[in-house]
Parts: structure tokens; sequence; C-alpha cells
């Protein structure tokens, strides 16, 4: 899901709290987003590829310009 959708799933409430994991490939995180939703839970870019954030803040941010409140981090 790209961000457009994660912002209109989180105004409908349809969101779980937001896990960012440690990307397995690469040296990054990436942001998992369950909840009541049909979806890929994947955080994505525009163009359909896992969005994967080099920085653990710059995750963070994201999801706090969404809207929520707390977040999930696991190594």
């Amino acid at each position: 899901m790209n961000i457009k959708e994660t912002e209109l799933l989180f105004q409908a409430n349809a969101l779980a709290v937001p896990v960012i994991k440690k990307h397995d490939r690469d040296e990054g995180w990436t942001v998992t987003l369950s909840g009541k939703h049909k979806l890929n839970p994947m955080l994505e870019t525009a163009r359909g590829q896992i969005r994967v954030f080099k920085r653990l803040d710059a995750a963070v941010g994201v999801l706090f310009e969404v809207g929520f409140g707390e977040v999930t981090i696991v190594r």
C-alpha cells in the first residue's frame, strides 16, 4: 500500500499499530501496516515496490506525519 492509501485507511480507523522491521536484504527499515483491509500490508513506493527507509527516524517520521501516535520497532 502506498502512502495515500495509508492516510485514507488511517482516517477510517482501519489500521493497527504499524510495525517497523529491519530489512533483510539491505541496510534499512520496512513498515508493515496490518488492520481491517485487503491491501498489501507493506508500505510501498508509488511504483509498487517495498519502501525501504535508510534511517529509522525517517520511517517513524513518515508514520507520525500520517497521524499515528505510536509504532512498534522489531529488530
